[in-house]
């Protein structure tokens, strides 16, 4: 009798996130605080080395920052910086300073890091006006989440969670020998 090693194919179950590993309200809300303060902090910082840089070479370019932040004012300029800061830190690390404090990243529905386009959908849709109180809404999920489907969950019950399924689903695989 011949006994012959069968080859099964490698799983293609996929992970999907699950509602219990998605960030609480709560820390959502601390997210968004956080990273209000940190874009603010950031205005100032800016203006500040504007400021500095233009006495250092003699720059006349506090004059023409002033008009910018004044021809787009308060709110224009703080979406001007907060749209930089989502875009930049959501599309290279998947997380923002809020979200680093809380333990939280942003993921697509199989749990890995969005793409670019998938952050600038996400980014742009903060823009919509009232976006933040669509999270009253019946679906309890903000527009610039369900709009570019994407989650924010907690990293460490996320990596716990893909670990489990992935290892359950190779279970009964044969691993070559």
């Amino acid at each position: 009798m011949i006994i012959k090693k069968i080859k099964i194919p490698l799983s293609t179950s996929i992970y999907v996130v699950e509602k219990k590993i998605v960030t609480s309200d709560r820390d959502r809300f601390f997210n968004g605080i956080i990273d209000f303060v940190f874009i603010v902090a950031v205005i100032f910082v800016f203006t500040f080395l504007v400021v500095i840089t233009g006495n250092v070479f003699q720059w006349d370019i506090y004059r023409v920052w002033v008009e910018v932040m004044i021809d787009l004012g308060v709110v224009g300029t703080y979406l001007s910086f907060a749209i930089i800061y989502y875009l930049l830190l959501e599309s290279i690390f998947g997380l923002t300073i809020g979200k680093i404090i809380t333990g939280s990243v942003v993921v697509d529905k199989n749990g890995k890091t969005p793409s670019f386009k998938i952050i600038c959908i996400r980014t742009f849709c903060r823009l919509i006006p009232f976006e933040a109180l669509s999270f009253l809404s019946k679906s309890a999920k903000f527009w610039h989440d369900s709009i570019s489907k994407t989650y924010v969950v907690e990293k460490k019950d996320l990596k716990n969670a893909m670990e489990i399924f992935y290892s359950l689903n190779s279970i009964g695989i044969n691993d070559g020998n």
